[in-house]
């Protein structure tokens, strides 16, 4: 449908910038505090051009729209940064999963200072979050995401009606969402730390047999060391079980939409 820039269009387009602005400023891959504002605004406001030719505007009365401009556009944010909350989750994950892993390790205190967050994160954690973004660009999952948010015009259509909270909350895709995202850290860590389990149980031993060992000085660089060298031989099927999850996870992001 061709864009006559006419009065109703322009009031569409504005709302539907909002809902996409609203999803690119809290997208974990565009949400980065190093990247400008004005980049952001301009990246969204072209998204919006090439999506608008394929949002359903038909029925959109002009006078129904200027009634309820203000909550639209109330509406419209709230779209947009929920699914852009639900793009987090998978960032969620390796987040629980490094945490878990730098306080079995010891390297909890390990903080380090992200200018692009404008948060501390370990080291483990960094490493990670790094990792499930490499992955999200080569594996073009971003591009899930954004058909996702193009595909929300069609379940969340731009019209007076209101949000059906209580549908959207009784779907099972975003129970099922939450779990997948839990299970993936605990399995993510699991590994490490069932290895320094029965290490410190190791160390504790020792430590009774041999009491002029100190077991708390000695057992922290065994397990940095024991930990690091887990991650490395669990990394391939980490990526390997990170692709299947992505893949799981756009499948679900559709399906939610899809019943909403």
């Amino acid at each position: 449908m061709p864009f006559l820039f006419n009065e109703t269009e322009t009031i569409v387009f504005s709302l539907a910038l909002i809902r996409i602005t609203s999803f690119f400023f809290t997208w974990p891959l565009f949400s980065q505090a190093v990247l400008p504002t004005p980049v952001k605004v301009l990246f969204s406001v072209a998204v919006t051009a090439c999506v608008f030719p394929v949002i359903d505007r038909s029925g959109v009365a002009k006078e129904t729209l200027e009634l309820t401009l203000m909550w639209l556009s109330v509406k419209e944010a709230f779209i947009g940064l929920f699914l852009g909350f639900l793009s987090r989750l998978l960032f969620f994950a390796v987040e629980f999963g490094g945490s878990m892993i730098s306080t079995a390790m010891g390297l909890s205190s390990a903080t380090v200072f992200d200018p692009a967050s404008g948060s501390t994160s370990t080291i483990i954690e960094r490493f990670y979050i790094v990792l499930l973004t490499l992955l999200i660009l080569s594996l073009n999952v971003h591009h899930a995401f954004i058909s996702a948010l193009v595909e929300s015009f069609s379940a969340v259509p731009i019209a007076p009606a209101g949000i059906d909270l209580a549908a959207i909350s009784n779907q099972k895709g975003g129970g099922e969402m939450v779990q997948m995202v839990t299970i993936a850290g605990l399995k993510m860590s699991a590994p490490v730390m069932v290895v320094i389990f029965f290490l410190n149980v190791a160390m504790g031993i020792v430590g009774r047999a041999v009491p002029q060992i100190n077991v708390l000085v000695t057992s922290l660089p065994v397990n940095i060391v024991a930990g690091l060298l887990v991650m490395i031989v669990t990394l391939p099927a980490l990526i390997l079980g990170l692709d299947r999850d992505l893949a799981q996870f756009a499948d679900l992001l559709f399906k939610y939409l899809r019943a909403i």
